[in-house]
């Protein structure tokens, strides 16, 4: 049994507590006769979805199935980029490779079912939170068109919504599957994994964790003896969680690792050369190995992952206690996109750009999106059959209206922010709700936001732009003065396919109460499927100082010949737009760097990351001169003298195959050799 065997046989040990899950999808994938087309796992955050989906991927490859995996983290939300996404995946894009939309969709679909006609195919989806802007679009053209050989497995915070339930073509074809805390008797099993035997100790996990898997986790590294003997022991007032990661920043990894802890945390994605750039200095791969064993680390595509529980707790903690050095590190981040971004294709929307429009928003649009909530209340679709509870909502609404004063916080400036609404000024974006038109466009366009006892407490209308919706749109008060003054040439962008979409029209969104913080964070968190789009976004709120500052702060440009007063007939009402499309992209993100105070042509000090240490294989430092290749190249050059083949320095790298003959190709084209015998050769001289 190899390394990498041997390290998937421990994580298969440690998945405990879900062998009812595990059978349940091994059940679904025997099934011959095919009657679930897709298995939704949910539960809350932290309670180890993405670690079961390692799970049920590695049981796939042991029955013989071909599996694809896809982070919606990962890519734009766009039909399109979902579609180019899995063909990279499948090693059948080849970027440069222009396609309509349709084209996109239609090869997406071909390929995929090409690939299951021989073999069960899984489609993984994880943190599906946060596709709500493709979630229409799957449910009714992309997943109807997949072979029935294709199992669909979808992750994510809360079940599939209610349009998947209401619709006869849906109903029977979906498993949902709840994922709880786990159990005593799976926590003492996890604690003796770790060689943790104490009962009183283990007692204590239970108390602490309530089974939550990843406080689990973070307790077996924390709570040892020690804590029962008094020196550090738990404080009962406090949150379990951001205690257990205090503990654990404080006495596990030492000052050695901590460094990179806070790094990899500021990061989404990280990797040995990104964390490399963010330090200022080479990391090692024993530092990096260390790093990546936590159990709240985990691997991605595009690199390794913390936790987002521990992601925002870590950085939380910088915020208050090294605001200037949690500063230097989002900086250098900066630095590391926008150079990544500037020598790639500006025709496609790449992973750089969409971590640079994560990275760059300003102290206002932070302290509307990043209080902390780790699960923030999604907002749900609705259909007609809700129609009469909206009517109530609207009526309530209009029957006692009062001012409100808005008040939010970036942690991060230590910025207040208030404003202002008058009574009257609280109902404007109700003033021009048609509902039944917006329930005839077919679309999941009316989405409500519920409290605990099931009210609707917010309402939002977001509007797809397409061939179907145009007219509306051209007709519609907020919408009409945009697209009326465009000509017939620049409407031609907006009349795509009725099955995907040019944009979206921010129609409505509309709060019961502007003073409730964790209202203004669903609000954020359902706009953030939309921000994080790279589309066409359009939208005319109410003509109020918060409305305009917050999409100003979201990068928004003003569209000033669209300006009306239709909210009102008197008060001027601006028209926003946001435009990351295509060839508008690169202006979009120079924008937003001279917003944030960074010049776009900056280049980074001459102190960036040093080069590595002098490898320790005979003759390689005095024959060639490591100068001229990378950090990542040398490492290569270095594995490649000791005769370990490609397979093998991608499983001592932590890379992909692909990947190590990139670096291959780019040390023989350096050092003028054509073969790995001429290399060796030349290093050995």
């Amino acid at each position: 049994m190899n390394y990498q065997d041997s390290l998937e046989e421990l994580e298969s040990r440690l998945m405990v507590g879900r062998t009812e899950e595990v059978l349940h999808f091994l059940k679904l994938l025997a099934d011959e006769r095919r009657s679930k087309k897709i298995m939704n796992l949910f539960g809350t955050a932290g309670v180890g979805k993405s670690y079961l989906l390692d799970e049920l991927r590695r049981q796939a490859h042991l029955r013989q199935a071909a599996t694809l995996s896809l982070d919606s983290e990962q890519f734009w939300h766009t039909p399109s980029d979902f579609c180019l996404h899995i063909l990279q995946a499948l090693h059948v894009y080849h970027k440069g490779k222009e396609q309509h939309p349709s084209q996109l969709l239609e090869e997406c679909v071909s390929k995929l079912n090409e690939k299951a006609a021989d073999q069960r195919l899984v489609l993984f989806l994880d943190i599906y939170e946060n596709l709500d802007g493709l979630d229409h679009w799957l449910r009714e053209y992309f997943f109807k068109r997949l072979s029935a050989n294709i199992l669909i497995v979808i992750a994510g915070r809360h079940p599939l919504s209610e349009a998947w339930l209401l619709s006869p073509g849906w109903r029977h074809f979906i498993s949902r599957v709840p994922l709880s805390h786990l159990p005593y008797d799976a926590v003492e099993r996890y604690a003796h994994y770790c060689h943790i035997f104490e009962p009183t100790i283990i007692q204590e996990m239970w108390r602490r964790s309530k089974g939550h898997p990843l406080t689990l986790s973070l307790l077996s590294f924390t709570l040892q003896p020690k804590d029962q003997e008094g020196n550090g022991a738990f404080h009962e007032e406090m949150d379990t969680l951001p205690f257990v990661v205090s503990q654990w920043l404080r006495e596990v990894p030492g000052e050695h690792l901590r460094p990179l802890v806070e790094a990899a945390a500021v990061l989404r994605h990280f990797n040995q050369d990104n964390l490399s750039f963010l330090l200022k200095r080479e990391i090692t791969a024993s530092e990096f190995f260390q790093l990546i064993r936590f159990s709240f680390v985990r691997k991605v595509d595009s690199g390794w992952t913390i936790h987002s529980l521990m992601r925002e707790s870590i950085a939380q903690d910088m915020r208050a206690r090294t605001p200037l050095h949690f500063a230097d590190l989002q900086k250098r981040a900066v630095h590391y996109y926008y150079e990544k971004f500037t020598k790639s294709a500006h025709s496609v929307r790449t992973p750089e750009a969409l971590e640079l429009t994560f990275f760059l928003g300003d102290a206002l649009i932070r302290a509307f999106l990043n209080w902390f909530d780790p699960l923030p209340k999604p907002f749900e679709s609705i259909h007609t059959g809700h129609r009469e509870e909206l009517l109530e909502y609207i009526r309530n609404q209009r029957h006692c209206p009062s001012p409100k004063t808005i008040k939010l916080f970036d942690p991060h400036t230590n910025r207040h922010f208030d404003f202002h609404l008058t009574a009257e000024q609280t109902l404007y974006p109700l003033n021009w709700l048609d509902h039944n038109r917006l329930f005839s466009l077919g679309y999941d366009v009316l989405r409500v936001l519920r409290n605990d006892n099931g009210a609707i407490s917010a309402l939002a209308a977001v509007v797809p732009i397409n061939e179907k919706t145009l007219p509306y749109l051209m007709e519609h008060s907020g919408s009409r003065s945009y697209f009326t003054a465009l000509s017939k040439q620049e409407l031609e962008r907006f009349r795509v396919p009725e099955h995907t979409r040019a944009g979206w029209f921010i129609h409505t969104i509309h709060q019961d109460d502007y003073e409730d913080v964790s209202q203004h964070t669903a609000i954020g968190h359902m706009l953030h499927g939309l921000m994080f789009s790279g589309e066409f976004l359009l939208c005319s709120p109410s003509p109020f100082p918060f409305f305009k500052a917050a999409h100003e702060s979201l990068g928004f440009d003003i569209a000033d010949f669209a300006t009306h007063t239709n909210y009102d007939g008197v008060t001027p009402t601006l028209v926003f737009f946001r435009d990351t499309q295509g060839e508008h992209l690169p202006a979009y993100l120079q924008k937003l760097l001279k917003r944030s105070g960074l010049d776009a042509d900056f280049r980074l000090e001459e102190e960036a990351t040093p080069a590595a240490a002098p490898p320790t294989s005979p003759g390689i430092v005095t024959t060639i001169e490591m100068s001229t290749l990378t950090v990542r190249e040398q490492e290569v050059a270095s594995l490649v003298l000791e005769g370990l083949t490609n397979a093998e320095i991608a499983a001592r790298l932590y890379l992909s195959e692909v990947t190590v003959k990139k670096h291959l190709k780019s040390i023989f084209d350096k050092m003028d050799v054509s073969n790995r015998t001429q290399l060796v050769k030349k290093m050995l001289v």
